[in-house]
């Protein structure tokens, strides 16, 4: 009856690998990443849901694990700054990690991702479907890996991919523009005018708070504090 239950692995799966730095990068080189939690996608009709074998509550805990996967995958290669696991609308870093579970089956799943930054710039759109590694189950003595490892993987090195292609210059743009567009929530009356936005809903940086600007510096140590937005694993 047991053997029944098991899941024969069709075919070996080929393990694909997050790209991890083999230096330090430099500190102005670094990006800090936001993962936002993913959405459900439940459909509210309970006869939709049993169609598709939707069951809410796993699929809720699927929307804030997954993230909690892809923090840290990208925490691993050593090429951002920091990564955190953000509400659905959080905010305060320089690149946003959205998704929204398109089918989660236990052997298969399909995810829809977009990834933005700060400006508002969109690096990419892309679907992700992978077959879970069944070896991953098995006991072994090496680190756990989940199942769907290849996903995420492919993920962090798309991610590092469409950094690449930004120069410096706009890397350090999109710093300044997080920066204020912080600032700017905690302190809209001070920092308005600080920021524009074109048609497109780009943010531009319109001018920079003065060398040892008191709050400027203040804004700098609540962000580095993580105090605002910021979700621990025991909150998700």
């Amino acid at each position: 009856a047991l053997s029944s239950c098991v899941v024969q692995q069709q075919r070996p799966i080929q393990r694909l690998y997050a790209e991890k730095a083999t230096a330090e990068v430099p500190a102005d080189e670094l990006l800090d990443v936001g993962v936002r939690l993913f959405d459900p996608n439940i459909p509210e009709d309970p006869a939709e849901q049993e169609k598709k074998r939707v069951f809410p509550d796993v699929r809720h805990a699927e929307a804030r694990y997954i993230p909690l996967l892809i923090r840290d995958t990208l925490e691993d290669t050593g090429y951002w700054g920091q990564a955190r696991v953000l509400p659905s609308d959080g905010t305060g870093m320089d690149v946003y990690v959205d998704g929204r579970i398109l089918e989660s089956t236990g052997r298969e799943i399909t995810l829809d991702v977009t990834v933005t930054d700060a400006t508002g710039r969109v690096w990419f759109r892309k679907v992700y479907k992978g077959e879970a590694d069944l070896r991953a189950y098995k006991e072994t003595i090496s680190k756990p890996r989940d199942p769907f490892d290849n996903v995420y993987n492919t993920l962090a090195n798309d991610l590092l991919a469409a950094r690449r292609k930004l120069s410096a210059e706009q890397r350090v743009q999109i710093r300044e523009v997080s920066d204020l567009r912080f600032a700017q929530e905690l302190a809209p009356y001070a920092f308005e005018e600080y920021l524009t936005k074109d048609r497109k809903g780009v943010y531009k940086v319109a001018r920079l708070p003065a060398p040892g600007d008191p709050m400027s510096e203040r804004m700098d140590l609540v962000r580095e504090r993580g105090t605002v937005e910021d979700l621990e694993v025991s909150d998700v």
